[in-house]
């Protein structure tokens, strides 16, 4: 089974990440929501652990996520300082101005908290290089699953049904759950393509496939089931109140705006008020 003793690569939305470092006495082993993602290939990214007694400086601060985040910048390079108020937890994600490279610290790390895959700095890491690298996509607050070589995204807010909607799925032949709670989306060779990603809700549904997005619900709660389009400016409000892009940054904002725009007009799109029952599946496939 792979630990973080040695280098591991994962391969999230298609990106892949060489994870590297000499932690020679940690055998702390990879969480099990990321073991579906490890896999060989060339890096798109490099994440460099390193063992260090305090924090590397960081520049003037820019967006502040209390408690758990804050970012600063100097000189082009990028310093996420997350859990800086956490004996133990603290460390720091620097991403290079290319965002093909970047460096983990580690203050004092205990053996236990050694994993590069504790807490936000996967994300962080993947929005950054989404928005503003080579990527050119977006996380989602969405289910997303794949039913005969095509791909339906359930996007809403936290408590909008999406692991309702997973468990439901779920139970229906010929169907893979790629994630219940966060999907990435980009845009590859002209068209749109969801991925499942190791962030999982509480159904812990997270599959490392894509595949081409063909249809976009934006989830409600209701006493009976309707499918109603929205397009427009709408659905890209929709967009934005249930993804994450980078609001410290208006490059990266601008990026998600224009993304969500052409998305929308390239996909259909509709409100689904649902009952959390077997009967939203029947009117879905019909």
């Amino acid at each position: 089974m792979s630990d973080i003793s040695r280098n591991c690569n994962v391969k999230i939305g298609d990106v892949a990440i060489s994870i590297a470092g000499e932690f020679k006495n940690s055998r702390r082993e990879i969480q099990p929501n990321y073991r579906p993602f490890l896999k060989n290939g060339k890096p798109d990214i490099t994440l460099q652990l390193q063992r260090r007694v305090g924090l590397p400086l960081a520049g003037k601060k820019i967006f502040d996520s209390s408690p758990i985040w804050k970012l600063y910048r100097e000189n082009g390079t990028t310093v996420f300082k997350i859990f800086g108020s956490m004996s133990g937890l603290a460390r720091a994600l620097v991403l290079s101005p290319e965002l093909n490279h970047a460096d983990l610290y580690l203050a004092n790390p205990s053996a236990r908290f050694l994993d590069p895959f504790y807490g936000p700095t996967m994300e962080l890491l993947m929005i950054n290089y989404l928005t503003l690298g080579r990527g050119r996509g977006v996380i989602l607050h969405a289910c997303g699953i794949e039913r005969d070589g095509k791909g339906y995204l359930f996007a809403g807010e936290s408590g909008a049904g999406k692991s309702t909607l997973a468990r439901l799925w779920g139970r229906q032949k010929g169907v893979e759950v790629l994630s219940d709670d966060r999907t990435i989306v980009r845009k590859k060779d002209g068209q749109y393509w969801m991925y499942g990603t190791p962030w999982h809700g509480e159904a812990k549904f997270g599959a490392p496939g894509g595949v081409k997005l063909e249809n976009i619900f934006f989830l409600r709660h209701a006493s009976r089931n309707a499918i109603q389009a929205v397009t427009g400016a709408p659905s890209v409000t929709q967009f934005l109140k249930c993804s994450f892009p980078p609001y410290w940054d208006a490059v990266g904002m601008e990026f998600a705006m224009e993304f969500f725009s052409k998305l929308t007009a390239a996909v259909a799109c509709q409100t689904l008020s649902f009952r959390p029952d077997d009967s939203v599946i029947d009117l879905i496939l019909r």
